[in-house]
């Protein structure tokens, strides 16, 4: 039935800032920018009169896409600015790294807001969380080394 993982998808609040941090910041790559202004979209969306700014991103290592949504009608609700990570409903987007403490250097120095320092599990696995433009949750993760 399930073949694979296609896309993920964010509604945000502004593009112009999506892109810059989804491509300056994070270095991914818009492989599809388009308007959506069509009934059966609106329909689909269960939302009448709906018009989005849309953009794809190429996320490295795979043809999974990140999909951005900026809804120009119906407005959006932002997330509420105390979301957790236990929170009902979209979690998180996780990006692999081979070198956590590197990627989490770069980003600080590029000023992405992060939940806390790189955490190492028992089992070698290190994570971090840090947040996109729109408070979006996304993670930095750095598997454990093989052993032989």
């Amino acid at each position: 039935m399930i073949k694979g993982l296609h896309h993920t998808n964010i509604v945000v609040s502004d593009m112009t800032r999506t892109k810059r941090f989804y491509t300056e910041t994070l270095g991914l790559e818009i492989s599809l920018e388009v308007s959506i202004d069509d009934s059966e979209f609106s329909r689909g969306a269960g939302l009448a009169d709906t018009r989005v700014a849309a953009t794809f991103f190429s996320v490295p290592g795979g043809n999974t896409l990140i999909e951005t949504f900026q809804y120009l009608n119906p407005s959006s609700r932002p997330m509420p600015s105390d979301s957790k990570a236990n929170d009902m409903g979209f979690g998180h987007i996780c990006f692999e790294v081979d070198d956590i403490r590197q990627a989490y250097q770069s980003l600080r120095d590029k000023g992405v807001e992060f939940a806390s320092t790189p955490v190492t599990m028992a089992n070698g696995v290190r994570w971090c969380y840090f947040y996109g433009p729109d408070r979006e949750r996304l993670e930095l993760l750095q598997l454990a080394p093989e052993s032989d």
